[in-house]
């Protein structure tokens, strides 16, 4: 139940933030109540958020998994039924442990047995085996196919899934949640998760603001609520700018020295 209270906390900010506590909202469209917002969050704020920070889901990639044109087939019922976003790459300490596939000309080299005494003809040995293999690397690549589709190749684009046994892949996903979200990165989160709420319930009320009833007018004040609305796609930028960092464990990083 800790999503639940995790999810509270946030629209109690939220509604905190939007000075909504005390605004009578109209009783004949119950949709726009706060218990609609979690869904707003799920299906607007989650997805944009994992697009740049997303969680990542080690899957197992065994030879027995499913095959369809030469791409082998996720199961996503085993990854909780969330969308796949992409791959990051090879789990590489559990792949170089196979020594047919390095044996192959494939993703790495490890050759000397670690019971042996390392002199310096060992290191010699292990450099000039290490050069000689680096001529025949042809490489291991995996490509993706959304929206479950994984084929492995090499370099020269050659299906080199028949020399693989069982090793992993770090498969990028949704957060399904808020508890896979890194607590470092929960304030950008809410920023993002106010401007939506914002947004869905300015594109509601603006159509009740200024109706004359026989009782009187009815000003709701969503000039505020607007402002932070406008606030998406400054948030959304920031996201942009700055997902690619080493604060980012789950993109590439570029160092310049």
């Amino acid at each position: 139940m800790a999503f639940n209270n995790e999810m509270t906390k946030l629209l109690n900010k939220i509604e905190r933030r939007l000075g909504t506590r005390l605004l009578n909202l109209p009783t004949e469209n119950p949709d726009m109540s706060k218990t609609y917002w979690p869904t707003v969050i799920e299906e607007d704020t989650l997805p944009t958020f994992s697009r740049f920070y997303p969680r990542k889901f080690k899957y197992q990639l065994t030879p027995s998994c499913a095959k369809k044109d030469g791409f082998y087939l996720i199961d996503e019922a085993l990854i909780e039924n969330v969308k796949i976003i992409g791959v990051k790459d090879v789990d590489w300490q559990s792949f170089s442990v196979d020594p047919l596939i390095n044996q192959s000309g494939q993703g790495m080299g490890y050759y000397i047995g670690s019971m042996n005494a390392y002199g310096v003809e060992d290191i010699a040995m292990a450099q000039m085996q290490l050069d000689h293999m680096s001529l025949f690397n042809q490489g291991f690549f995996v490509e993706f196919e959304p929206p479950n589709k994984i084929r492995i190749k090499n370099s020269m684009g050659a299906d080199i899934g028949m020399l693989m046994r069982s090793f992993y892949l770090d498969l990028f996903i949704e957060h399904k949640d808020l508890l896979s979200i890194e607590p470092t990165k929960m304030e950008t989160f809410e920023k993002l998760a106010i401007a939506d709420v914002a947004t869905f319930l300015y594109g509601e009320l603006k159509y009740y603001d200024g109706i004359e009833t026989v009782f009187a007018g009815t000003d709701m004040k969503l000039d505020d609520i607007r402002t932070k609305a406008d606030t998406r796609q400054e948030v959304v930028e920031y996201l942009e700018a700055n997902y690619v960092s080493a604060s980012n464990a789950n993109q590439p990083s570029i160092i310049c020295q």
